[in-house]
Parts: structure tokens; C-alpha cells; sequence
């Protein structure tokens, strides 16, 4: 059997919010998944296995028709979906009220059930969310009814308020293959037979490297996983080494670099390192103002030389609060207190 395997698409979420593109990317990431339905009729793939948050928040009746449509766009490819931690089940919802087409298995309990398909020698295992949070490893001890078939589990979660559970454990069960989700980054794969794929599409600036779906076959003793990545969008995280000689020039050069000479796909996080000349104020608000920067992160200390400070400063205040909290055990907490407070009294802007 053939099988696509998605997972955290978050249709209805609006990435980047307040920037000129958000628009853009909340469409892109209805595109991607229009796409990647398209891509299981040309391939004639037998299974799409959504594993968890569709939706980025409760569906809306006119998101959950839409979503409807295109599911009834592929007749021949059944389509199993569970309700993750972001769009849960409730007793109102549109999951449950919808009619939906006849190639749809939505599982509707937050205890383990079964779909069968013999015509595939497949069963698929899963369960939905009715809650924001499951700390029971509900994945645990589970073992497939008939270990004759293909059998898969559709699994959300892995960390500790999201049904922890172990790959690993899994497969030694008898399930041929986990398809998992929850994990943004995702991207482990466990002998070809358990796969977290991480979002369709990244959601925000802390999604960095490459997303998509994952394409596969499974028959008696063969297996062939494939990532195939989605490039509308790509968060990059870009690190600049600031010295007490950095120019508040040479940060919007190096930010403007990378915007024009970077693919027009690839969002950037800038984060400031190092430690800079406190007489030097840069301007981060015109930096990500820059195109494609979606935040500045600053994590810069001053370059104060606190020795000669105290020795300047004799007995003053200045003085002595750095001789006092040079007496404290050193600890980052007391070297921001420190930095923060001569800062203030040099009347430097915090």
C-alpha cells in the first residue's frame, strides 16, 4: 500500500501576525495542503495519514466544508484523521457534525480504535484529543489485533503534556509503522518505520529548517520512506558576533545582505551576540522593519570595564554598588543586575 503522511498543518493560523506578508502565509499554508491532496491523486496513493492539528484552533463550519471538498477530490485514497491538541474534539464540534465524504475515518474517541481495510491487508490505529492536554502515555502496551496485516498508528504528542511515548517500543509491538506528529521540527525516522513529520509548513520563526510531507510504500517486507520538503516558506535564524567596534552600519548591511541575497522563500530571526560599546545605541526597530525579518533578537551585553568604573567612581554610588555585586557569587542573574544597574546610573537607556 501507498500512503502520504502529514501532520500540524494548522489551517487558519496567521503566521508572522502584523507583517506585510502574514496574509500571504496564512494562504500559502491552505495552498500547500490543497497541493499536497493533489499530489495523492497523481500518485494513486491508497492512504493520506493526518496525524493531528489540522486546524490551528476549533474549525469553522466553512474551513470544515472547504477541507470536505477537497477530501471528496480524491475518492480512492482514504483519508484518516485525528484531532490534535489544537483543534480537540468537543461535543459541538464540526468534526462531529460534519457529513463527511464517504473516503473519510475520522477516530472520535481519546481511547485507541481501528479502522479496517482489507482490500489493503491495512489497519490503522488512532485516537483524537479531547483535551488541550493528555498526560497518560495512551500509546503504551498497545499491540496490533491481527499482526498478518500492515498495521499503522496514528500517533500526536511525545512530550511530556502531550501522550508521551517511545517510537521504539512502538514498532517492537508489531506496528509496521507510526505516523506521528506534534513535533514542528519533527523529522525522525526510526528504521524506516516510525516517522514524527513535523509541520507542513512552519507556523512560526521557531520552525527553522526544512517542512513538508512524507511519501511512502509499505508491502510485505519492503518499506520506502521519502521526505518530500514544501518551499514557500523556510525560518532562519542568523546570528551576528557584535564587538565593541560594530557600527549600528554594519548590522543594517549584513541584515540587508541576507534579505536580497537569500532565496525569496527564506523568513530570517536576526539574533545580536556579543558585546557592544555602551555609548552605542543600534536601531533594531529599523532592522526588523527590514524585508523577510520577522524578529530581532537581542542578546548583547555592555561592554563596561567595571574595574576602572570603581576605581573612577571611588566612593560614590557608582562605585560602590559595583564593588558590592563584584562580592556577590557569581551567577548570570547578578552579572544582569550588574550591567542593568551601572547602566542605569551612568544614565545609559535600558
Amino acid at each position: 500500500m501507498k500512503f502520504i503522511h502529514i501532520a500540524d498543518v494548522h489551517l487558519g493560523v496567521k503566521p508572522d501576525g502584523g507583517k506585510p506578508w502574514s496574509k500571504k502565509r496564512e494562504r500559502d499554508i491552505w495552498d500547500t495542503f490543497g497541493k499536497v491532496v493533489e499530489v495523492a491523486q497523481e500518485e494513486k496513493v491508497d492512504f493520506l495519514l493526518i496525524a493531528g492539528d489540522l486546524f490551528h484552533g476549533q474549525p469553522l463550519k466553512r474551513e470544515i466544508k472547504e477541507v470536505n471538498a477537497l477530501f471528496e477530490s480524491i475518492p480512492n485514497t482514504k483519508v484518516l484523521l485525528m484531532a490534535g491538541n489544537h483543534d480537540f474534539l468537543r461535543p459541538n464540534s464540526y468534526y462531529l457534525t460534519m457529513s463527511w465524504a464517504p473516503n473519510v475515518y475520522l477516530f472520535q474517541r481519546e481511547e485507541i480504535e481501528s479502522f479496517d481495510f482489507p482490500e489493503h491487508n491495512t489497519t490503522v490505529y488512532g485516537l483524537s484529543y479531547w483535551h488541550r492536554e493528555i498526560l497518560e502515555m495512551k500509546y503504551q502496551g498497545i499491540t496490533p489485533k491481527n499482526k498478518e496485516r500492515i498495521n499503522i498508528l496514528l500517533a500526536h504528542g511525545g512530550d511530556g503534556k502531550h501522550i508521551p511515548f517511545s517510537p521504539g517500543d512502538i514498532i517492537r509491538s508489531r506496528f509496521s509503522y507510526v505516523a506521528a506528529g506534534h513535533i514542528h521540527r519533527g523529522r525522525w525516522l526510526v528504521e524506516e518505520r516510525a516517522v514524527m513529520a513535523g509541520s507542513l509548513e512552519p507556523t512560526d520563526c521557531n520552525d527553522v529548517g526544512p517542512h513538508g510531507y512524507w511519501m511512502g510504500e509499505l508491502q510485505e517486507g519492503v518499506r520506502s520512506i521519502h521526505f518530500y520538503p514544501v518551499k514557500n516558506c523556510e525560518y532562519c535564524h542568523e546570528v551576528y558576533q557584535v564587538c565593541g567596534r560594530t557600527s549600528g552600519r554594519d548590522l543594517k548591511n549584513w541584515a540587508r545582505t541576507l534579505t536580497e541575497e537569500r532565496p525569496e522563500y527564506q523568513y530570517f530571526r536576526l539574533i545580536l551576540e556579543g558585546r557592544k560599546d555602551p555609548d552605542v545605541e543600534f536601531d533594531l526597530e529599523e532592522l526588523a522593519e527590514l524585508p523577510r525579518v520577522v524578529d530581532v533578537t537581542d542578546r548583547l551585553t555592555l561592554d563596561y570595564n567595571y574595574e576602572s568604573l570603581q576605581q573612577e567612581y571611588g566612593d560614590s554610588i557608582l562605585g560602590t554598588y559595583i564593588q558590592t555585586m563584584n562580592q556577590r557569587e557569581e551567577d548570570p542573574v547578578a552579572r544582569k543586575a550588574l550591567e542593568y544597574g551601572v547602566k542605569a546610573l551612568l544614565g545609559h537607556r535600558i
